[in-house]
């Protein structure tokens, strides 16, 4: 991993695959890409790597001005964490599955929509994400 190269540094170089921005869902595709194929891969992200020191003594997850990481509409005010790794920068570590009946608000009770998919069409893809991240809970999801 190489931090900081101005776009100069590689315009020569060739890359099999070019990755924008390094969050959840880049994690999640490369840790697949790359247990398939060897290439070369381009990680581009739009903000700096801020240490978890910087961020602690700064009190803030980046380093670009207010006006740029809020969005100015009052409806959503939320922060856009903008650096290396995205929206794992304000991840709080809690990954809870939506409850089997989540998926089926309409048809129980008569509330917002249904999904087009089920729990169980989805089950499978919670564990390898769970695999990926080694997170470990009850593996008796109906108990809950």
């Amino acid at each position: 991993m190489v931090l900081g190269i101005r776009p100069e540094q590689i315009a020569d170089e060739h890359f099999d695959l070019v990755v924008i921005g390094s969050g959840f869902g880049s994690a999640f595709f490369l840790h697949e890409f790359a247990k398939r194929r060897k290439a070369r891969i381009l990680v581009l992200e739009w903000g700096r790597h801020n240490t978890h020191e910087w961020q602690l003594d700064q009190d803030a997850n980046t380093d670009i001005d207010e006006e740029t990481t809020y969005k100015t509409n009052s409806d959503k005010p939320w922060n856009y964490t903008i650096g290396l790794g995205g929206g794992t920068n304000c991840w709080f570590a809690q990954t809870p599955r939506f409850h089997p009946n989540d998926f089926r608000l309409k048809s129980l009770y008569g509330i917002g929509n249904d999904w087009p998919i089920s729990y169980d069409e989805l089950e499978p893809f919670y564990c390898d994400a769970e695999d990926v991240m080694s997170i470990s809970g009850d593996p008796d999801m109906a108990a809950m």
